[in-house]
């Protein structure tokens, strides 16, 4: 089996553009892209996915989910098969589903976590 890395964080904002401002001009993250929905992607400066945070707005903050890209497709299978071994339902979400990636799966932790491992994100590179 591959290994895993974080690939994002999606977090719900009460007010998307304070949360640029803090996440671009206090932290450094870059925006790469902006939805029609209103969300907003930004990346670290040496990244090279498109994006490792996602807002979205919202009426309330927190969490809407965690994503972890895994080295090879075949690993969403093989870790699936564990996932649900382990007793936790999982689904499959079509490309383009979770924005920019190829397929994924799905599940919801114990604590309650939205959480999806993917194994292709468009890539953006170091300059944007």
């Amino acid at each position: 089996m591959g290994v895993m890395r974080l690939g994002h964080v999606a977090l719900k904002v009460m007010s998307v553009e304070a949360a640029i401002d803090h996440y671009t001009n206090v932290l450094g993250l870059i925006v790469t892209d902006r939805g029609e929905d209103g969300s907003v992607f930004l990346k670290g400066w040496d990244e090279w996915d498109k994006y490792s945070l996602l807002l979205r707005p919202s009426d309330e903050a927190g969490v809407d989910h965690i994503a972890f890209k895994v080295a090879a497709d075949a690993d969403l299978d093989s870790l699936g098969g564990r996932i649900v071994d382990y007793g936790i339902a999982t689904e499959e979400v079509a490309a383009g589903a979770l924005p920019f990636c190829g397929r994924a799966l799905g599940f919801d932790l114990p604590s309650g976590h939205r959480t999806y491992l993917y194994a292709e994100k468009e890539f953006v590179g170091k300059a944007v």
